[in-house]
């Protein structure tokens, strides 16, 4: 399985099936506002892997010259999509309909000024 072949529904199923597994939650269903408090644990988890970077760092990154960071990242960002897939599944979301929307709203959002000195 790949980005290429699987679908969030197939994603929101498997996530279904580990809670069930592991017994979280009532039938596998979690409390999503438990869910969207790992939610930030796991982003900050995931935000420790480019503390202190330098420029250079998250060049290697970029280019594929550090596979093992990426190694760390991919698996933060697995657990902070897990919860937001088990989040969207409880809560009737459909994540490409939202996805859709949201980028239809930034698109027509006025530009903002950037000031990196800020």
């Amino acid at each position: 399985m790949n980005d290429n072949d699987t679908t969030i529904s197939t994603l929101k199923e498997k996530v279904h099936q580990l809670c069930l597994r592991k017994g979280w939650g009532v039938e596998g269903v979690q409390n999503p506002q438990h869910v969207a408090m790992a939610m930030t644990v796991e982003m900050s988890e995931l935000l420790e892997h480019f503390q202190w970077l330098n420029p250079a760092d998250v060049d290697a990154l970029m280019a594929g010259r550090d596979p093992e960071r990426v190694a760390l990242i991919a698996e933060e960002f697995a657990d902070v999509m897990m919860y937001g897939l088990q989040l969207a599944r409880t809560l009737g979301i459909d994540v490409t309909e939202q996805v859709l929307r949201k980028i239809d709203i930034v698109d027509h959002r006025p530009p903002k000024s950037y000031n990196p000195k800020r």
